[in-house]
């Protein structure tokens, strides 16, 4: 049986939930920052919505890690939010009794066959001023930064921008950018990795007004889905561009070693299993360290 988003918002809390979130508020973050070698940059943009203004938070998701990473980004002693909602695959919710139990920490569900239920609770959540956190992509992609430079554009769903076009433009995005999640925690593994290099990288926030109408937007408009594409395609632009930045080195690293330009390179196990697991042992080290590379091999 279909699980369906709760009744009451994270506004309307029992009190034994909320204690159980403010444990998890405790523990996830420094367990994060322990386990692995987090890092928290552009943080600025986050203090542009604090608590009591509603944003949506849109991630390329490469791992079951991405959420805990966003949330430690999100709150103390990096982020100033106490709670988000959180979009959640909801066949993953049903099959998975760790994420299912994900839901006394503002997850909901939602199901690519009928994402009404989600999308109304979303609406819902942004109208009592609080944030959401959605992945455009819709599923976890294992994709590397070499694969989003080439694909990462075209994977976006329509879902949040159709949130976009019902709040009639007027709501705040802030995109991010994770690296490292799915070399932490591959598909299929239970453990991640110890002390393995994981960033979130905070864009510059968007506000899509240029889609705001007089009569507002319903999904029986015959622009509607087109536009909706268009505006997550928009939020998916922003997260590449991040990638680019945080990657640079990356980049230039395997630009020397295989001489070919980015727009033409294409790599896989199959095809150059040297060349493709020599750039996935660069992806497990810090742009510092990278940078460091590139200056000793000038």
């Amino acid at each position: 049986m279909s699980l369906r988003p709760p009744d009451n918002t994270l506004g309307s809390w029992s009190f034994p939930r909320r204690m159980f979130y403010q444990l998890a508020k405790l523990v996830v973050p420094r367990f994060l920052r322990l386990y692995f070698r987090f890092e928290a940059n552009q943080l600025e943009h986050l203090d542009q919505f604090p608590e009591g203004t509603p944003v949506i938070y849109c991630f390329n998701h490469r791992s079951h890690l991405d959420t805990f990473i966003f949330a430690s980004a999100l709150v103390y002693p990096f982020g100033n939010r106490t709670a988000c909602g959180l979009m959640t695959d909801g066949n993953v919710m049903e099959q998975n009794k760790f994420f299912y139990l994900l839901k006394y920490l503002g997850a909901y569900p939602v199901y690519p066959q009928n994402p009404a239920p989600a999308l109304d609770y979303t609406l819902k959540l942004l109208n009592e001023n609080l944030a959401v956190l959605i992945a455009p992509q819709g599923k976890r992609i294992p994709s590397t930064p070499l694969d989003d430079y080439h694909n990462i554009n075209n994977q976006a769903k329509s879902g949040v921008g159709r949130l976009i076009l019902r709040f009639n433009g007027k709501i705040p995005v802030i995109p991010m950018y994770i690296h490292g999640s799915h070399e932490a925690l591959s598909f299929g593994k239970i453990l991640p990795k110890i002390k393995s290099f994981i960033s979130i990288s905070i864009c510059k926030p968007l506000i899509f007004t240029e889609y705001t109408r007089e009569q507002g937007w319903n999904e029986s408009d015959p622009l509607f889905h087109s536009e909706a594409k268009m505006i997550s395609r928009a939020i998916m632009t922003s997260i590449r561009e991040q990638m680019l930045r945080e990657e640079q080195y990356f980049f230039q690293i395997l630009a020397r070693k295989v001489k070919v330009p980015l727009e033409q390179l294409h790599l896989t196990h199959h095809t150059h299993p040297k060349v493709y697991q020599f750039f996935r042992n660069l992806l497990q080290y810090s742009p510092v360290e990278l940078q460091q590379w590139i200056n000793s091999n000038m």
